[in-house]
């Protein structure tokens, strides 16, 4: 194959490609086997049938068809890898000669994602965040666990502070019931601040079988817009009153949680130790993040506006699906928020599109600049060390398709280059 490459505006280049005719060839063989996979010729079995003669019964214009197609293909997953091309489309192709089975040349005009320049990532210096456990972070994993273990006797009394009431409860803004503020046989441990400031106070002092209202205050930074800083009125019935009797924290206790563990400081380190690994888990990802936002941000990128439209338009479709598969429209999770579609689109999705772009464009030029690579050797590893955790044949089967395969070497070059990034910013 042999190609002249011209550089259009608006990201776009134009190659015009003249194929060699031993590839032509090879594609005019593929496409008869393609065609005459089903074919039955009179003395020969199914499936046995030689090239020329099945040939003979394929329709010609048909033949020339999907050798065109089958050839064009081919050129361009070989000019793609040849050129290192990331395309924002699909390519547009105009075959300007064509021979069957001889002569084939086309035009291809692609628009290609620009290339950025990089800012010198040992300059960053961002910080790794240590991971550290607080006493006080051991003693609430305690407690809950003390409590998902305590016993419940039900008490004909006023609720007090530790107690688990069950209630019924509906809330409302000017006299109208507003989403996701409605329940039935509701649990809830007086004192553990699942409830907004004032609700759980509230209710301290009322017996079971009485109804009453709650008035509270939304805080300012209240996840629902709609709902942030307003005043509201909690209808509330009070079904059940019980008194939870915790069990003694002591190496008993310590043994009911784990058979591993036999002592109270067993629990506890072995608590430490989770907390740690969740932190550092955490830590990390906020880490890598910071690192990524802080190259981009330094870095020279012109993001398309077609990038740009394609990203936001993905992640709303999929939004809205998620919102259906749990029972709401994207009209109340508007008014949730407090914000137009307009809004939710200028505000919200764009920006988030940006940064997840340039996060994208900065990480493939790192990949590009470093030479960064992933063996079959490498994916094959991969998918070795995540199937050794199942034991499913259908999964196994999943795994060996080209695009599965694609997807493991995103996922390894992409883990490969963010290891780089952090390796340079930690250097010295």
């Amino acid at each position: 194959m042999k190609f002249e490459k011209k550089n259009g505006e608006d990201y776009s280049v134009e190659y015009s490609v003249v194929v060699d005719k031993k590839s032509i060839q090879d594609s005019h063989q593929t496409a008869i086997k393609r065609l005459g996979r089903d074919a039955k010729v009179a003395g020969f079995r199914k499936g046995h049938v030689p090239l020329e003669v099945l040939e003979r019964s394929i329709d010609p214009a048909q033949l020339a068809s999907m050798e065109m197609d089958d050839a064009i293909n081919n050129a361009m997953l070989q000019l793609i890898e040849k050129e290192d091309l990331q395309m924002m489309d699909q390519p547009k192709v105009e075959v300007t000669k064509y021979v069957p089975n001889d002569t084939l040349e086309f035009k291809a005009e692609i628009k290609v994602v620009p290339p950025v320049k990089l800012a010198d990532i040992t300059k960053l210096k961002v910080k790794k965040p240590e991971a550290k456990v607080e006493a006080s972070q051991i003693d609430e994993v305690i407690e809950r666990l003390r409590n998902s273990s305590a016993e419940k006797e039900l008490v004909d009394r006023a609720a007090k502070n530790g107690d688990e009431v069950v209630i019924d409860f509906t809330g409302m803004q000017d006299g109208v019931e507003f989403d996701g503020g409605k329940a039935t046989d509701y649990p809830l441990v007086l004192g553990s601040k699942s409830f907004i400031p004032g609700f759980e106070d509230a209710i301290i002092g009322h017996s079971a079988g009485e109804e009453f209202d709650i008035d509270v205050t939304f805080p300012k930074d209240y996840g629902a817009k709609n709902l942030a800083g307003k005043k509201a009125v909690f209808k509330i019935a009070l079904k059940k009153v019980q008194e939870l009797k915790l069990p003694e924290l002591d190496d008993k206790f310590a043994q009911t949680v784990s058979a591993d563990l036999k002592t109270v400081k067993d629990l506890k380190d072995d608590i430490k130790k989770e907390l740690e690994r969740q932190a550092e888990a955490g830590n990390r990802e906020a880490y890598h993040s910071e690192l990524l936002d802080k190259l981009a941000d330094k870095s020279k990128i012109d993001v398309p506006q077609m990038l740009i439209d394609s990203q936001v338009a993905r992640t709303k479709q999929q939004f809205v699906q998620d919102l259906m598969y749990r029972g709401m429209e994207l009209d109340g999770y508007l008014a949730q928020i407090g914000k137009t579609a307009e809004q939710w689109e200028k505000e919200d999705l764009i920006p988030a599109a940006e940064k997840r772009i340039k996060n994208s464009m900065v990480l493939r030029q790192v990949i590009r600049d470093f030479d960064i690579s992933v063996s079959q050797a490498d994916i094959d590893n991969h998918i070795a060390g995540i199937l050794s955790m199942y034991n499913n044949p259908q999964m196994r089967k999943n795994f060996e398709t080209p695009e599965a395969r694609d997807q493991f070497e995103n996922e390894l070059l992409t883990e490969r280059a963010i290891a780089k990034v952090v390796e340079l910013n930690e250097s010295k």
